[in-house]
């Protein structure tokens, strides 16, 4: 009929396509919770053993023992830190290469929702933000405008992540007092370093930003390379020098591998982030991480750029949230760091697949009927 909403005669439209409808036996079901407890116990053991031969080194809370003095200050700048500040970890055995250090922080709560967004993708990724765009959005609603009542002295980057930067920095020496060579550089994603991550081309790249102070500061004949140094006196011609390293491509402030690793933010409080890799094995023994906050002066304090060359009294603040903060050196395998969880939920999951398949067992020897018996089918009452 004409216009009529019956569907077509055919197999797809009718759903009687041929298919295969597995029937599942008791023999089946005793095969298949076996063949699974067979495989995971194997692979989770092996996963366990695997993940016990990573040599993980926790350092201690030094959050506490760098402190000098006003170490229960809720102000972050009335406290009096050791800085620098040396402290010891003990490695047991000896490491082989690679070997990363990270930095591990608790109760950082960086997956708060509010946290989360505070910052402005657009103007990480280089593009120029007016006052307008951020303060219209529900990203960068916090450290937008160093001056409330100025909408030209934006802050960038803005937002409470980028604020929070942590800016500890560290350096391992051995028994000798040898540096232990680290390479602080391929710690971050690279898709975030080729997309994400761009230093601005007007200039406006760190301005009113004081993690970024010293790099905005420093003269562009003290770069590494002649490339990047033509490229920062171009950039510094057209902007002051005032702009200093924060030009595109030169691998300092937005770029800088420890800002990006920082802006992925964590999903637990308690976390660790990558800060060096150490391509040479560390015998068994105690070695000295110094921690130290700022620049390096001649006479051997370190001094806050963004405070005008003040003396930098105070490591990275985690007192005031009851948080704590440490070195960690861990060595890896090709499942990753260590993990046990991985390996346990294979083992027991195993394990219930075994003891399943046993059940069934026990229950079709004691209990046995034949497939589809009638005598079991309960007509209406």
């Amino acid at each position: 009929m004409a216009g009529s909403k019956k569907p077509q005669d055919s197999a797809f439209k009718q759903q009687t396509l041929r298919a295969w409808r597995p029937i599942l036996t008791p023999r089946l079901v005793i095969l298949l919770f076996s063949t699974f407890g067979i495989i995971f116990i194997p692979i989770g053991a092996i996963i366990i053993a695997v993940s016990n031969s990573v040599v993980e080194v926790n350092g201690e809370d030094y959050s506490g023992s760098c402190c000098m003095s006003n170490c229960d200050a809720t102000a972050t700048w009335q406290r009096v830190d050791d800085n620098p500040c040396n402290v010891s970890i003990e490695v047991p055995v000896e490491m082989q290469p690679p070997i990363y250090v990270y930095y591990k922080l608790t109760k950082f709560y960086q997956n708060h929702r509010r946290y989360v967004r505070s910052r402005d993708d657009k103007q990480l990724s280089g593009e120029v933000r007016d006052a307008d765009d951020l303060l219209d959005t529900d990203s960068c609603q916090y450290h937008v405008l160093k001056s409330p009542d100025d909408p030209t002295s934006i802050i960038s980057p803005c937002g409470l992540v980028a604020w929070s930067v942590f800016n500890d920095s560290f350096a391992l020496y051995d028994a000798a007092g040898a540096a232990v060579p680290m390479t602080e550089s391929g710690i971050a994603w690279p898709s975030d370093l080729q997309n994400k991550f761009k230093n601005s081309e007007n200039g406006s790249t760190g301005l009113n930003f004081p993690p970024f102070a010293h790099w905005r500061q420093r003269a562009c004949n003290e770069l590494p390379t002649g490339e990047k140094q033509q490229a920062c006196l171009t950039y510094v011609e057209s902007y002051g020098p005032g702009a200093g390293w924060c030009f595109p491509g030169s691998g300092y402030c937005v770029e800088d591998e420890h800002f990006v690793v920082w802006m992925r933010a964590a999903g637990l409080p308690s976390f660790r982030k990558l800060y060096a890799k150490i391509e040479t094995k560390l015998p068994a023994g105690t070695y000295t991480v110094r921690v130290s906050n700022g620049q390096p002066s001649v006479s051997g304090a370190y001094t806050s750029a963004a405070a005008g060359g003040a003396e930098q009294t105070f490591l990275y603040p985690v007192s005031s949230f009851g948080g704590t903060k440490a070195v960690v050196l861990s060595t890896t395998t090709w499942i990753g760091g260590r993990n046990l969880f991985l390996g346990y939920a294979y083992v027991v999951v195993g394990v219930v697949c075994i003891v399943l398949a046993l059940c069934f067992l026990v229950k079709q020897r004691l209990m046995q009927r034949s497939l589809a018996d009638a005598d079991y089918i309960q007509g209406p009452k």
